[in-house]
Formats: structure tokens, C-alpha cells, sequence
């Protein structure tokens, strides 16, 4: 698939893989090498006719598609600007196991942290301090 902005490929490739040189293609569309030359280094901006009929004279048919656009995530796009991108390289740098144990681990942790904060907090109800 050709993005729209590089669609000068399409004749390029179309060309060659009908080993065709740019006068021969010229020739069967009806037009100069000059211009086919120009078409292939991107410059203008031809016709979707036009690229149809350098790939039929190539032997082709030119197909277009669409492609839908996936709509931007609102909440993803706020995420990823503060993402640090060296953190996350590194994380896919590892193996899936090892994320998984890292993930393990800081789960324990995390209920580690959470019983040692309710420890603290019946202590100082215990010893009459404040509550947190």
C-alpha cells in the first residue's frame, strides 16, 4: 500500500516491474520520458487517471483503497507525553518472564507497604497518637 504522499513509487515501480524504460512507458501512455522522469521523482501532482494509465501500460491495474483513520485516544495522547520513553525501552528490552516477575514483585511489595501502613496506624491507636 503507497501512502499518498510517495505515490510517485507507484509509476517508479509499476515501470520496472514491467522492465520498461522511462521512454518505453512514455511511449505507451502518450506522453515524454520528461515527464514520466519528473512523475517518478514526485514532482506535480497527477491524476489518479494518470497513474491509472502508466500502470496499465506497465501491464497493471491500479487499485485504490480506503483506509479508515483510528480517531486519537483523548486520555492516551495526555499519557503518553509524560511517558519516559529510556524506562519503557528497557522494560521491552526484557523477556516476557521477567516482566511478569517484576510485576510479581512489586505486587508483593505493594501488599507489603499496605500491611506495614496498617501496622503503623494500630500502633499509634494503641499508643494514643494521631490518626493518619
Amino acid at each position: 500500500m503507497y501512502d499518498m504522499r510517495a505515490v510517485h513509487k507507484v509509476v517508479r515501480e509499476a515501470r520496472r516491474a514491467g522492465y520498461l524504460t522511462q521512454r518505453e512507458l512514455a511511449e505507451r501512455v502518450g506522453t515524454s520520458q520528461s515527464t514520466i522522469a519528473a512523475l517518478e521523482r514526485g514532482d506535480g501532482n497527477p491524476t489518479v487517471d494518470t497513474l491509472a494509465r502508466c500502470a496499465a501500460a506497465a501491464g497493471f491495474t491500479l487499485q485504490v483503497t480506503l483506509v479508515p483513520i483510528a480517531p486519537p485516544d483523548p486520555v492516551s495522547a495526555v499519557y503518553k507525553e509524560g511517558v519516559d520513553r529510556t524506562l519503557l525501552r528497557d522494560n521491552l528490552r526484557r523477556s516476557v518472564n521477567e516482566r511478569l516477575r517484576t510485576l510479581a514483585e512489586w505486587q508483593e511489595n505493594g501488599r507489603a507497604l499496605e500491611a506495614a501502613m496498617a501496622q503503623a496506624k494500630r500502633a499509634r491507636r494503641t499508643a494514643g497518637g494521631p490518626e493518619a
